[in-house]
């Protein structure tokens, strides 16, 4: 059957930055075992110009609609939730002005993502743990490309954090975590502000931002596998979260815009060097199975 595997995530980091109005309390989640929840992650990504002053329309790709179950096995003495995660299903819609080549490199992708699995730990702050990957054919090599990266990154995150202190309406906290799966490594800054709170219910604005040093990048829409040379990646946006303290999966809605400086290696362009801006929306919400 093998070792299931897991991504070298580091634990993150979450500093309060002020403790916000009275009056204040400690928020903690309270897992329930047997509660099942389904994650949804739609994801619709546009290209768009380099140039500040072009009126270029951005051109949308292939939008992404992933489906995990997610089922709590386990609550510990410290109260940290161990639960089983499995996608049950991974599509691709494709847009009309989108590359053939593109649009199917993209929906091999997510085919292959179709049939990992696994297990998580999260803690009663929502701070990941532990998340592993059953071993499956292909898994090592579907684990490092982007969709899959990009469900694992959102299960490694995805529970909205709350600092060890007792906050109030306008509390702010940092988080800042590690990607580090496979050739991918990214750190990600998350700045929290507390809009409201009503018993276990609040919402929170999330500025992020994200960024990753020189590596190679997967290039779906290559043939034979090729992989080219990412020189930088810098991205930012903002969030708007809905969580539920009793409940692992939040409601959010991220738009943002990533810049990556691409080499030519394996793009398919005489360019030494070339820009490429995605604008990204990113959509989380919660069903019953």
């Amino acid at each position: 059957m093998g070792v299931p595997t897991s991504p070298p995530f580091p634990e993150a980091d979450v500093t309060l930055l002020e403790s916000g109005t009275l009056p204040r309390r400690r928020l903690r989640y309270t897992w329930t075992v047997g509660k099942r929840e389904l994650l949804t992650l739609a994801m619709r990504t546009f290209l768009a110009s380099d140039r500040a002053d072009s009126q270029a329309p951005d051109v949308p790709l292939p939008s992404v609609r992933v489906v995990v179950a997610i089922d709590p096995k386990t609550v510990s003495g410290d109260a940290s939730l161990t639960y089983d995660w499995r996608v049950t299903s991974a599509g691709v819609t494709r847009g009309e002005r989108t590359a053939p080549q593109v649009a199917d490199g993209i929906q091999s992708e997510a085919v292959a993502v179709e049939h990992l699995s696994g297990t998580g730990v999260v803690s009663s702050r929502g701070l990941a743990k532990d998340l592993t990957v059953n071993p499956a054919e292909g898994s090592d090599e579907v684990t490092s490309r982007p969709i899959a990266l990009q469900v694992l990154q959102t299960l490694w995150n995805l529970a909205a954090p709350v600092p060890e202190e007792e906050v109030g309406l306008g509390a702010r906290w940092r988080r800042v975590s590690e990607l580090a799966a496979k050739s991918a490594r990214a750190t990600q800054t998350d700045l929290f502000t507390l809009l409201s709170l009503d018993g276990p219910n609040g919402a929170l604005d999330d500025a992020l931002a994200q960024t990753a040093p020189e590596q190679a990048l997967s290039v779906p829409n290559m043939a034979n596998g090729a992989r080219g040379q990412m020189g930088s990646m810098l991205a930012s946006g903002d969030a708007k979260t809905r969580f539920d303290l009793s409940h692992f999966v939040p409601e959010t809605r991220f738009e943002g815009t990533t810049t990556m400086v691409l080499t030519h290696d394996g793009l398919g362009t005489t360019e030494p060097r070339a820009t490429m801006v995605l604008r990204v929306e990113i959509d989380l919400s919660r069903g019953a199975p």
